[in-house]
């Protein structure tokens, strides 16, 4: 397990360069969802999230950030080694990005 120093530490920054990196295939199909079907996007999606920002090789910083989202303000010890539901946070809110733009 390695650290990256350019793994995104925030939601916002893991979702900007998530964007920057999707086809407008890719957009579109995501922007096309409703909420209740995002779940279908974790296994592509999710994959790619996972490796690229290094959810399950040790980025401490976005891993929190997801907890923290999923908890509100408290801390939860069990969503911090949870990298599936960490790129689904991640998903929803580069959903969220696109259809604000949209």
């Amino acid at each position: 397990m390695h650290k990256d120093t350019r793994w995104p530490k925030t939601i916002k920054s893991a979702t900007e360069r998530f964007i920057a990196h999707m086809s407008e295939e890719q957009k579109q199909k995501l922007r096309g969802a409703r909420k209740e079907e995002l779940g279908k996007f974790n296994f592509g999606m999710g994959v790619s999230i996972r490796n690229k920002f290094g959810l399950s090789d040790g980025n401490d910083a976005l891993m929190k950030a997801c907890a923290l989202t999923q908890q509100g303000d408290s801390f939860n010890i069990f969503y911090r080694d949870d990298a599936d539901s960490a790129a689904g946070i991640i998903i929803e809110a580069v959903w969220k990005e696109l259809e604000s733009a949209a």
